[in-house]
C-alpha cells in the first residue's frame, strides 16, 4: 500500500470519527423526540420503536411555542441587522482613519466583548425596568447588539483592510461619493466577511439564555427559554425537552445555509484568517 493510499485512509477515517461525534448529540435528540415516554430510559435501550409525533403536538398545543419562536426570530435577526450596520461601518471608519489612538479605540471596543453577561445582567435589568422596556423583544436586541457589534468590528476590520483603497480614490474620481462608494464598491467586496459576522451574531442571539431568562417573562421570552421551562422540580419532560431542541437547531441550520455561499469564502480572509 502506498503513502498516499494510507494518507487517504486515515483522512477518510479521522473524518467518519468527526462525523460520528458531532452528529450522535443529533442523533440523539431527533430519536428522542420520537420516542414514546415510556420507552425513553428503557434498559436496555430501545432502538426499534414506532415514531410518535406526541411530543410535537403537546410542544405547539400546550403553550404558544410558535409566538416564542416568533420573539426569538424577532430579536436574532433585529440584533444581527443592527451589529452588521454599526459594526460596519465603525469597522470600516477604523480601518480608513489613520491615528496613532485608532489602536486604543479598536481595543476599547473589543473589551465590550469581554465582559461576563452574568457582571452585567442586573444593571440591564434595573435599567430597562425604570424606562419600560423590560420583557420586550427590543431590550433584548439592545443587549445583544452591545456583544454582537464588538465582534462585528473586529471581524469586518480585517476584510476592510484588504480592499485596496485605489479602488476607493477611482471611485471618487468618477464622481462617488463616501457614502456612494462604501455603498457601491467596498461593501460589495466585504460580502463574506458580512455572512461571517451575520452568522456569529445570529447564532449567539438565538442562543442565548442569561439575559432572555432575566430580561423577559411571558410576553417577550424566548424558545431558549421555553424549552428549559419543561425542566421543573417537579418534573422532566424529556420528550419535549428533545422535540424542542430539534426546532430550535431548524432556524440557525436554514441561516447557516442561507450564508453558505458566502460563508466558505469568508473563512478564509480577513481577521478569521488569522
Amino acid at each position: 500500500m502506498t503513502s498516499n493510499a494510507r494518507e487517504k485512509i486515515l483522512f477518510y477515517i479521522l473524518i467518519t470519527v468527526v462525523l460520528i461525534l458531532f452528529m450522535t448529540p443529533i442523533y440523539l435528540i431527533v430519536v428522542s423526540s420520537l420516542k414514546p415516554s415510556a420507552l425513553m430510559f428503557s434498559r436496555p435501550p430501545t432502538f426499534i420503536f414506532t415514531p410518535t409525533l406526541q411530543h410535537y403536538y403537546d410542544l405547539f398545543t400546550m403553550r404558544p411555542f410558535h409566538l416564542q419562536i416568533l420573539n426569538s426570530l424577532i430579536v436574532a435577526l433585529g440584533s444581527t441587522a443592527f451589529s452588521l450596520v454599526v459594526g460596519s461601518l465603525a469597522a470600516y471608519a477604523i480601518s480608513r482613519i489613520k491615528s496613532r489612538w485608532i489602536n486604543d479605540v479598536s481595543f476599547w471596543i473589543l473589551s465590550m466583548r469581554m465582559f461576563p453577561p452574568i457582571a452585567v445582567v442586573v444593571p440591564y435589568y434595573i435599567i430597562f425596568k425604570s424606562i419600560g422596556l423590560l420583557d420586550t423583544p427590543l431590550a433584548l436586541i439592545i443587549v445583544y447588539s452591545t456583544f454582537n457589534i464588538p465582534l462585528t468590528v473586529w471581524l469586518m476590520k480585517g476584510f476592510f483592510d484588504e480592499v485596496p483603497e485605489a479602488l476607493e480614490e477611482a471611485a471618487q474620481v468618477d464622481g462617488h461619493g463616501v457614502i456612494a462608494t462604501f455603498w457601491y464598491v467596498t461593501l460589495p467586496l466585504t460580502a463574506p466577511g458580512l455572512a461571517v459576522a451575520a452568522v456569529f451574531c445570529f447564532i449567539f442571539s438565538w442562543n442565548e439564555f442569561l439575559f432572555a431568562l432575566m430580561l423577559t417573562g411571558s410576553k417577550a421570552q424566548t424558545v431558549t427559554i421555553a424549552v428549559m421551562s419543561f425542566w421543573s422540580s417537579d418534573a422532566v419532560q424529556w420528550g419535549r425537552i428533545m422535540a424542542g431542541s430539534f426546532v430550535v437547531l431548524i432556524p440557525g441550520v436554514i441561516f447557516v445555509l442561507t450564508c453558505q455561499r458566502w460563508l466558505v469564502k469568508g473563512l478564509t480572509m480577513g481577521s478569521v484568517k488569522g
